[in-house]
């Protein structure tokens, strides 16, 4: 059970009121922080400090399973909100830290990878059928060329390939700008260790697109009971999408739940890139209010 604000009602002519709530963790949007991060890096606890440092008093507690220090940009002296630092802007805390976060009532939690792979496979034209929705390839990529810059040096690496076929069989590459990953001047093999890491963690060779699956209407279908099983997972597990046309097999995660808390089911997901609905769950999209029971397990 997770607390909600009420942030509005309506009363219409037929007396059926309707409730607007947001999570509590959006409380945050409303705690500013004066900082500066200084030159150096910092570890996670001590800019957790620096949010419990805010105005008004900080009620939340923080956590975090990631080691090391990174710089945070947007600990720049101008006033920020505690949830922009935590990932609403450029430069913040999940921009130097990476990881996913939990919201879970007063706790904020951020892990280097939130949720299971779970033993569980969509296949298009399968059991995806009608949901199918128009792929958009014209971003992808199988290979890196990685690189590290400092004061007048450059290290570069050999090209990296992810091991994937394109959407049309060639090879795609592009440069790789890994500086931002070290502290200090690292060697070729570093950079290039480097850009295998972000290859399997981003898959860019997929095709960008998220499936949503709507059980409301999967319920009167024949498709339905090979959804079943997914309603047992939640927010940011895993499954694996097969692609037959492109010869292509990746895992997306569950980005997006719709939950009736008065029925206690889902009325639909969303699979995809974890990008595409963060700024929803961080609050900085217009339907960030909206979305915010989606940011919670």
């Amino acid at each position: 059970v997770q607390p909600f604000d009420i942030y509005s009602y309506s009363m219409p002519i037929n007396g059926v009121v309707t409730f607007h709530a947001q999570h509590i963790s959006y409380r945050q949007n409303g705690i500013v922080v004066i900082a500066s991060s200084g030159s150096g890096g910092r570890a996670l606890p001590g800019l957790f400090a620096t949010l419990k440092s805010g105005w008004p008093s900080n009620p939340f507690n923080y956590y975090s399973d990631i080691s090391g220090s990174q710089r945070v940009a947007a600990l720049d002296l101008i006033p920020r909100t505690v949830r922009q630092l935590l990932g609403g802007i450029e430069g913040s805390i999940l921009d130097a830290f990476g990881g996913e976060y939990e919201w879970d009532k007063f706790n904020v939690n951020l892990w280097k990878s939130r949720g299971q792979v779970k033993d569980y496979t969509i296949r298009y034209g399968v059991n995806l059928l009608d949901y199918q929705e128009e792929l958009d390839c014209s971003g992808v990529y199988t290979a890196v060329m990685p690189y590290w810059t400092g004061d007048d040096v450059i290290v570069w690496g050999d090209m990296q390939e992810s091991g994937q076929i394109s959407y049309n069989g060639r090879t795609i590459c592009i440069p790789l700008d890994v500086t931002d990953k070290f502290e200090g001047q690292p060697t070729k093999a570093q950079v290039e260790s480097a850009a295998r890491s972000y290859m399997a963690a981003n898959q860019p060779y997929l095709p960008s697109q998220n499936i949503k699956i709507d059980f409301i209407k999967l319920a009167d279908s024949e498709e339905y009971s090979s959804f079943e099983g997914l309603q047992e997972f939640g927010l940011c597990d895993s499954v694996k999408v097969v692609f037959p046309m492109y010869g292509q097999t990746g895992t997306f995660k569950i980005v997006k739940v719709v939950w009736d808390v008065l029925l206690e089911r889902y009325i639909s997901m969303e699979l995809g890139n974890l990008g595409t609905s963060l700024s929803e769950a961080l609050g900085i999209s217009d339907s960030g209010q909206s979305s915010a029971n989606t940011s919670t397990r």
